[in-house]
């Protein structure tokens, strides 16, 4: 029923609209209405109905979808808006956004190349989108010479500049920590490895289980000789904490910087997205 009411409403407004803007008007206005009071449903709704035409059409789509998470579609639809149209450079700039969500990365760069450079304040919007696809990416050095390039005292993107600013270094000390060093060190001494993850609790507690076990294998290899069966019992029970301490610090350090990358590419990702809405408000 509310959907139906929507409708009404939407196709009661033609006679004005066409009145006042023939190409962008209330039909657009409405549909970024409900966009704005966060009732995504309801404009995917709307939009789907709506009599513009052309660039127009494209363009609030795209917007659409981008707002309601549906990523794919607004890609796409970004991507259909032409280069005579007012619209086409912030649409360009929402579909290299709205594929980066999806990893497409390659994508994002070649919708970032169709943004038009002879308007400074957009020039710099579609660098700091670049380096922002840069640091998803990886690519320290792509991010560092991108980001040389920026005017950061742009107030629009100022903050989210720095925010990448320090993910970036933060990504270069945390990429240092490799899971080959956490299963050498935890070989030599158990624990060390979890420690070297960053989790000193389960280090130690790893060096203490594990130690004693050995010290234990050790006593009765001295006192029963090595064939006893305590001695082997021991020796395999703690063979298997040996062995499983290594395995779980190889383990800690990827699990940790996979958890820590993904938290890192939100970031990215949310930063990338508020100079956009700042710089495009409808």
């Amino acid at each position: 029923m509310k959907r139906f009411l929507i409708l009404i409403l939407l196709f009661c407004s033609l006679p004005t609209m066409a009145q006042s803007r023939p190409t962008v008007g209330g039909e657009f206005d409405f549909v970024m209405y409900l966009v704005g009071r966060g009732m995504k449903e309801d404009a995917v709704t709307a939009v789907k109905h709506t009599t513009l035409i052309g660039d127009s059409i494209d363009f609030l789509k795209g917007y659409t979808f981008y707002s309601a998470r549906l990523l794919d579609s607004a890609a796409a639809n970004f991507s259909k808006v032409g280069e005579e149209s007012p619209f086409f450079d912030e649409a360009m700039l929402f579909a290299a956004l709205s594929n980066a969500h999806q990893g497409l990365y390659q994508r994002s760069e070649e919708s970032l190349l169709r943004v038009s450079d002879g308007n400074a304040q957009v020039l710099n919007l579609r660098r700091f989108e670049q380096a922002g696809i840069l640091l998803l990416e990886r690519d320290m050095g792509g991010f560092d010479s991108c980001f040389a390039l920026l005017d950061t005292t742009d107030f629009r993107l100022a903050t989210e500049a720095a925010d990448l600013l320090r993910v970036r270094e933060e990504m270069a000390e945390r990429g240092r920590r490799s899971p080959w060093v956490a299963g050498t060190l935890s070989a030599l001494v158990p624990g060390l490895g979890k420690v070297y993850a960053g989790n000193l609790g389960e280090g130690i507690a790893a060096f203490l289980v594990t130690g004693s076990l050995i010290a234990v294998t050790a006593e009765n290899w001295v006192k029963e000789g090595p064939t006893n069966w305590k001695t082997i019992a021991a020796g395999l029970l703690s063979t298997v904490f040996y062995v499983g301490n290594i395995y779980g610090s190889v383990a800690t350090v990827k699990v940790n910087l996979r958890d820590y990358n993904n938290r890192n590419d939100v970031q990215i990702l949310y930063d990338i997205h508020i100079p956009l809405r700042a710089a495009y408000r409808h």
